[in-house]
């Protein structure tokens, strides 16, 4: 039985809590690097605001940016809503995360997101070289050094909470 399967049988009630990042608004210069770098290290390099899983909402009237992303939520029912068993959660972690092998980007798990209705939802379908993918925040999963968008953001305005 592989790590996944795993993973994927057990109950919902006993999902591992998981950190979520956070942004600190008043720190955050709305630079965009965030979201550069997160589409950069999740589809082989390519840098599109479209396709970051965090995505940064100015209000530059007031010089605000507020942020849109996973919240990783303790009952995710995105992983219970996706039919083909893509959505995992890391037990290390916490963190929910989509294998992109197996998701077909039915949208299932967006429909089920309790902020897919956001302004900038933070689950989304995409289209990428002609195959539907979900965007979704999955703290890096299977990378060491973690969430790329916080280490690399110049002011130090994103972190896990």
């Amino acid at each position: 039985m592989d790590i996944k399967s795993k993973e994927k049988k057990q109950p919902l009630g006993v999902m591992p809590r998981s950190k979520h990042i956070v942004l600190d608004g008043e720190a955050c210069g709305g630079c965009l690097t965030c979201e550069l770098a997160c589409s950069g290290r999740h589809f082989d390099g390519e840098c599109n605001r479209q396709l970051s899983a965090i995505r940064i909402d100015a209000d530059m009237l007031d010089y605000h940016f507020d942020i849109s992303v996973c919240q990783q939520c303790r009952s995710a029912s995105c992983v219970s809503a996706c039919r083909k068993d893509a959505l995992y959660f890391d037990e290390k972690t916490g963190a929910r995360y989509v294998d992109k092998d197996k998701c077909i980007g039915c949208g299932a798990c967006v429909k089920a997101c309790p902020y897919a209705r956001d302004k900038v939802p933070p689950i989304r379908k995409e289209v990428v070289n002609g195959k539907k993918v979900i965007v979704k925040c999955d703290l890096c999963h299977g990378y060491e050094d973690g969430p790329l968008c916080m280490a690399i953001c110049p002011k130090q305005a994103i972190h896990l909470e």
